[in-house]
C-alpha cells in the first residue's frame, strides 16, 4: 500500500532539491573560479565546507603569490584530529597538497594585537604547505630554505654544534618527532613547531607573513620576506 505526499511533503521536498542544486552549482562555480584565478585544481570529492574553506583562504591572498606556489592541485582527506605539534594538517608531494579535512574542527586562531589579522588553523595550514611550495619553486638550484641568508637568520646546522638545540616533539598519542637541523637558542620562531627545520621554520614564517600575523616574526625574518614577497602581495603590503 502507498502513501500519496501531502501538498507541504511535496513542497518540502521540492525545496530540498532547489536547494540541494543551488549548492551544487555554487560549489561548480567555486572549483572553476579557483582553476580560473590561481590555476589550482581541487578534487572534485571535496566536501562543500572543505571547498568553501579553501576559496575564502585563498581570497585572502594574491593570486600571484599563490601561483608563484607552483601548486597544481589540492586534495582533503581525513588525517586524523588536528594536533598542536604533530605534522597531521597537511602534506605537500610534487606540487600537490592534502589538507586534514578535521581542520575544519580545530577552534585555534591567531591573532595579530599589533594590526588585528586573524587566521584560523585552516588558513594558517594552507599558507604553510603554500610555503613548502614556493620554497622549491622559486629557490635556484637548491631550496630557498637551504641558502645561507635564510639559515643563517637561526643558526640552522645539518650537524650538532656547542650551543645549538634539537627539539623533540611527544604529544599523547602520536609518534615522536625529533628536529631534523640544530637551531642557535637565541633564534625567534613563529611556533614551536617551526624548530624542526630550515624548511618548517620557511613555510611556517611564509604563513604568518602573508597571513599578516607579521609580529610573531621576528625583524630579520619580516625584512627577509619583505625583500622576497612584498613586490607580490595586494597593494603591496
Amino acid at each position: 500500500m502507498t502513501t500519496k505526499s501531502t501538498p507541504i511533503e511535496v513542497v518540502f521536498r521540492l525545496r530540498r532539491i532547489a536547494a540541494d542544486l543551488e549548492e551544487h552549482s555554487r560549489n561548480s562555480d567555486l572549483f572553476s573560479g579557483i582553476k580560473e584565478i590561481y590555476d589550482i585544481n581541487v578534487d572534485r570529492k571535496a566536501t562543500p565546507e572543505c571547498i568553501q574553506a579553501l576559496y575564502s583562504s585563498l581570497q585572502r591572498l594574491s593570486p600571484e603569490v599563490v601561483k608563484m606556489c607552483g601548486i597544481k592541485s589540492i586534495s582533503f582527506d581525513d588525517l586524523g584530529p588536528s594536533k598542536e605539534y604533530y605534522p597531521n594538517h597537511g602534506k605537500y608531494v610534487n606540487n600537490t597538497l592534502i589538507l586534514n579535512d578535521q581542520l575544519l574542527k580545530d577552534p585555534k586562531l591567531i591573532i595579530d594585537l599589533d594590526n588585528g589579522s586573524i587566521i584560523n588553523k585552516f588558513d594558517q595550514t594552507l599558507y604553510h604547505e603554500l610555503g613548502h611550495g614556493w620554497d622549491e619553486a622559486q629557490g635556484e638550484e637548491s631550496d630557498l630554505s637551504l641558502k645561507n641568508d635564510w639559515q643563517e637568520l637561526s643558526g640552522w646546522s645539518k650537524y650538532p654544534k656547542p650551543g645549538l638545540k634539537r627539539i623533540h616533539i611527544k604529544e599523547n598519542g602520536t609518534p615522536e618527532v625529533v628536529g631534523d637541523y640544530y637551531y642557535s637558542p637565541y633564534a625567534r620562531f613563529t611556533r614551536f613547531y617551526a624548530k624542526r627545520s630550515p624548511w618548517e621554520d620557511w613555510a611556517d614564517s611564509f604563513s604568518y607573513y602573508i597571513g599578516g600575523a607579521k609580529s610573531y616574526l621576528p625583524k630579520d625574518k619580516i625584512e627577509y620576506f619583505d625583500k622576497l614577497l612584498k613586490k607580490h602581495l595586494k597593494g603591496g603590503k
